[in-house]
């Protein structure tokens, strides 16, 4: 980081603006800021570490505390930094807490801090990073830069009184810093990561451990040899309930497959009886479906016949209808002959008066003449006024564009000041908005947190039930495993009883062959039979499952309530003293938050509205312009055309003079004239129209009546042949009379419905007569079985093959359960075996990185030593030189009592006398030059390493007033040296000797009403 310029306004004892250009100094100065005591010196450095961190270099006085008090009471206190980082540019402002005048009326008001952050990227304003929020922007610097405060100061500002806080730094604080400044923290992540692992690893085994003593839990067994002995016991006993099985299902079957047949001999008779009286109603039925054959037979017949008959009719009608056309035709001639002798007459008597339309031709073109110039006249009047009007018009509105203009100005005038208003007052909307973005997420974390809390009491009360029925189950399971073991027993023994009752003397024994019978069982109680025992078993596998269904409902609810009390502690931490607080509180903000942010988009919405109305504005006023200059040209135009006008009037009214006194009789002349004429041509040329028509009506209505009676003719002819065809027809069919074959007459669908009836009704019959044939096959003599007995026989074998399937399919399930326990003990070994092998190599790695081996050093603690040693050679060139060769920086090699972190600590290795000993025993001046020494050591390590933090810059606060003139002089030099590998380097010192070698200098000076900042190139 390099500062580039550096504004202060109101700030320490400056009480105006000042402005300090580092680039006036050169691209890598040496130089002394020099000025009396309490002009200001140190308040510069203040100001840097103030525009980065918001806090001063020394700690010791609050921002707000660094307000001139010789400042103007409405000049804000502020200071703006600019900075380079590598090749990018970066500025920074930032506004302390402070009192300032109000705005409107009386009294001070608090003006809250503020900050903001842009990125020069050469634009005018640049891009803006930060908008207003003080942490936000401390935040982003520190981010960017690499450093916190505290370590700025120690390795860019050796502040006044404290350049030894980096050279006596513990192990501890070291580490941090030079973890920051190297970017280590990547080995940091290593040791968690291998420690995070290893420690995984080892829960897995412990994990598989606890799965394979579960694994046994669940088959009720201790070891697993006693998976293994109590398959081999099992193997006998479940061969032996398959058997019985088998058996118990294969008499089932017989049974099953009896009812069946009992069944279908039922459902057979019930059938028989059932289609035997469905025959007899259809035999009754035959004499109404012979009925309906007959009607259908007739209603055939008729249809042979039926076409002749419609012939016929139509026939008739045809012949009725042309005779009545032939009556009406005759009278429409005779009509037709007198309206042609009317037409004639008429015709004859328009000719006649058409004689007179030449005469009145030639005075109508006489009035015309006279009209038309008369119009001509009116016109040109017309024409006149219109132009007046449109003159007169022209000018009014060019007088209404000029006042518009003027109005437009004024409005453009007062839209711009409410622009620059409305600008001012937005300058907040970018930080309200990420504001209400912060509160946004923080208020849903917290409503989930008060989800996760009443999730975490029901969680907390739902397992306190399950442990309850787990216990109540697994006293159950108990008592019913001990009353099974019990039945058990008692029924082993009554075996024995039984075996004892079949000894006899000197015959072996079936079990152990001793032909000697000592103490043979004694039958002493009432024996125990195997459903006895199987009844028992049952009853304690039920209660097992109950257990077990309890258990994994236990361990559901444990799981459940475990990850909502890791969920609500996460959002607890994340939310951190938020959490505690009411959200009726947190909701509050957020609604006045959103509350002023709305304002703030509301004068937004106006701004864009108020910017666009500007816009219209000016481009009305461009319109504008040029609608005046186009006015002004049609006002000449309109002036022009009146003079042309007036002119043609004036002719016309010396031509016109004689008959302007009655205007009107020009009018009524040709009106006349033109009636009269039109009268007599429309008259004319009606009768002759009228004529014609009447002729060709005439001639018509004689063609039409010789037609019908032709046709008349031909249609008597038709309908006499058509009736002689029904006659035979008739004659020829089984009617006697017409009457006979209108009865018999059926539509087509009436036809077909007698059909499909009796065609339904002789297949259904054949169809029941060919069942009872069938069923009477089928039955032969057989009798209606007892299905009652064969039901209760069927129910029987039921019972004897659920009782036999009930005991094969518990053994069956208890020899699947230890098979299944026998593969996942396998699979459980090999996965320990694998974790194990895992762990050995995992685990030493993590041992080594996080120093549990040897000499206790971490990975990281190792990294940064040696990059301390290679601050260190670095540095002690530096303090050799400056010492005359007596001293010498060392990392001390000793680890620290106790648990104290070591490694990293420093001593001085004295050439005078030979020992080592710690950097506290250094004198002031001595101390001096090896935090000097170790600041520059340690910029130029930073600055070789790739993706080192940037350490552009140096400044030191006091500290050569301790030095004699030769070790003064050494420390100059070396900076010298430092300044030509490309550092800037601000020394501020009261020492006339530095004041004399420096030809850089920023000088402060002090006034009674505040200092002032000068920078003094000497020549």
């Amino acid at each position: 980081m390099k500062p580039l310029s550096l504004t202060l306004q109101a700030f320490g004892p400056f009480a105006g603006k000042e402005s300090l250009d580092f680039a006036a100094l050169g691209s890598n100065p040496l130089f002394l800021i020099n000025g009396a005591t309490g002009a200001g010196k140190s308040s510069i450095l203040d100001a840097i570490c103030f525009a980065l961190y918001g806090q001063t270099t020394g700690a010791e006085r609050d921002p707000a505390q660094m307000r001139c008090d010789f400042s103007e009471p409405s000049l804000l206190t502020e200071v703006n930094l600019e900075f380079a980082l590598g090749t990018k540019h970066y500025r920074v402002r930032r506004v302390p807490q402070q009192n300032k005048p109000k705005t409107h009326g009386e009294g001070i008001t608090n003006h809250a801090p503020e900050a903001q952050f842009w990125e020069l990227d050469g634009t005018k304003d640049g891009n803006l990073l930060v908008s207003k929020k003080v942490t936000d922007a401390t935040q982003a610097i520190k981010e960017l830069i690499g450093l916190d405060v505290e370590q700025f100061r120690q390795v860019m500002v050796l502040p006044q009184g404290k350049f030894r806080e980096l050279l006596l730094a513990d192990s501890s604080d070291r580490q941090k810093i030079f973890s920051q400044l190297f970017q280590a923290s990547i080995y940091k992540r290593i040791e968690e990561s291998l420690k995070s692992r290893a420690s995984g690893i080892k829960q897995a085994v412990e994990n598989h451990q606890n799965q394979i003593r579960g694994i046994l839990q669940a088959a009720e067994v201790n070891t697993e040899n006693e998976v293994a002995n109590s398959l081999a016991t099992l193997a006998p006993e479940l061969s032996v309930a398959l058997d019985v099985r088998t058996k118990a299902e294969a008499e089932k079957k017989a049974s099953e497959t009896a009812k069946e047949q009992a069944e279908w001999l039922v459902n057979r008779l019930d059938e028989f009886s059932y289609k035997q009286k469905q025959l007899a109603e259809y035999v009754e039925q035959e004499s109404v479906i012979n009925a309906k054959q007959q009607k259908l037979d007739k209603a055939i017949n008729a249809r042979a016949v039926k076409p002749m008959f419609a012939s016929m009719q139509a026939e008739e009608g045809s012949l009725d209808s042309l005779e009545k056309a032939l009556a009406s035709s005759a009278d429409q001639w005779k009509q037709a002959e007198l309206r042609q002798v009317t037409s004639v007459q008429a015709f004859n008597l328009a000719k006649t008066n058409a004689k007179e339309l030449g005469e009145l031709t030639k005075q109508q073109l006489t009035l015309e003449q006279l009209e038309k110039q008369y119009h001509e006249l009116q016109q040109a009047q017309g024409r006149l006024t219109i132009a007046d009007e449109d003159l007169n018009a022209s000018k009014m509105v060019l007088t209404q564009n000029q006042q518009q203009q003027a109005t437009l100005n004024n409005e453009l005038e007062v839209a711009e000041q409410s622009n620059q208003t409305l600008q001012g007052e937005l300058e907040n909307l970018a930080g309200q908005q990420i504001l209400l973005s912060q509160l946004d997420t923080q208020l849903a974390e917290r409503r989930q947190l008060e989800i996760s809390r009443d999730l975490e009491t029901e969680r907390a009360e739902s397992e306190i039930i399950c442990q309850q029925d787990y216990r109540v189950a697994q006293e159950s399971f108990k008592q019913a495993e001990v009353s099974a073991k019990k039945t058990e027993m008692s029924w082993h023994a009554g075996q024995a009883a039984l075996l004892s009752r079949e000894l006899k003397h000197d015959e072996p024994c079936p079990v152990c062959g001793s032909v000697e019978h000592p103490s043979p069982a004694a039958d002493n109680s009432e024996l125990t039979d195997k459903s006895a025992v199987d009844k028992a078993r049952a009853v304690a596998e039920t209660a097992r499952r109950v257990m077990d269904n309890s258990r994994e409902g236990l361990d559901t609810a444990a799981s459940a309530l475990t990850q909502t009390r890791a969920e609500r502690e996460r959002l607890a931490i994340l939310l951190g003293p938020l959490a505690s607080e009411p959200l009726a509180v947190l909701q509050a903000k957020h609604s006045a938050n959103v509350e002023a942010l709305n304002t703030l988009l509301a004068k937004q919405d106006l701004q864009r509205q108020l910017q666009a109305r500007l816009a219209v504005i000016k481009a009305e006023q461009v319109l504008l312009t040029k609608t005046l200059e186009t006015l002004a040209g049609e006002v000449s135009e309109h002036n022009e055309k009146v003079v042309r006008i007036r002119a043609g009037v004036d002719q016309l009214l010396s031509v016109l003079s004689q008959v302007l006194h009655k205007p009107d009789a020009i009018t009524e002349q040709l009106a006349e004239v033109a009636l009269h004429m039109r009268r007599l041509s429309q008259t004319l040329e009606v009768a002759e129209k009228a004529q014609a028509d009447t002729r060709s009506e005439c001639d018509k209505a004689a063609a039409q009546h010789a037609a019908l009676e032709k046709q008349l003719i031909e249609q008597a002819k038709q309908t006499s042949e058509a009736t002689a065809a029904w006659h035979e027809a008739l004659a020829d069919s089984l009617f006697v009379t017409v009457d006979d074959f209108r009865l018999a007459v059926l539509a087509e669908n009436e036809q077909l419905e007698l059909k499909l009836t009796i065609e339904g009704y002789r297949t259904e019959l054949s169809a029941i007569k060919g069942a009872v044939q069938q069923i009477q096959a089928d039955i032969a003599e057989r009798t209606r079985p007892d299905l009652i007995a064969i039901e209760a026989a069927l129910n029987e074998k039921n019972e004897l093959y659920k009782s036999a399937d009930t005991l094969w399919r518990t053994l069956e399930a208890r020899s699947n359960q230890l098979k299944d326990i026998q593969v996942k003990l396998e699979r459980a070994h090999e996965k320990n075996e694998l974790l194990e092998a895992e762990y050995k190599i995992t685990g030493t790695l993590s041992d080594v990185a996080n120093g549990q081996t040897g000499n206790k050093i971490s990975l990281q603690r190792f990294v940064l030593s040696v990059l301390l040693d290679d601050v260190l050679i670095q540095a002690s060139q530096r303090l050799n030189l400056m010492s005359k060769g007596r001293y010498q920086l060392v990392r001390k090699e000793d680890r620290a009592k106790g648990n104290k972190a070591s490694g990293l600590e420093l001593e001085v290795e004295d050439s005078y006398s030979g020992k080592t000993r710690s950097v506290a025993t250094l004198s002031g001046g001595e101390s001096f030059l090896a935090a000097l020494s170790l600041a520059l050591g340690l910029s130029d390590v930073v600055q070789s390493y790739a993706g080192g933090i940037k350490l552009d810059a140096l400044f030191i606060d006091e500290g050569f007033g301790s030095l004699d003139p030769e070790s003064l002089d050494l420390a100059v030099r070396t900076l010298i040296d430092l300044q030509a590998s490309g550092r800037m380097i601000g020394i501020i010192s009261h020492v006339t000797e530095l004041k004399e070698q420096m030809a850089l200098r920023v000088d402060v000076e002090s006034g009674r009403v505040g200092s002032h900042i000068t920078i003094n190139v000497a020549a």
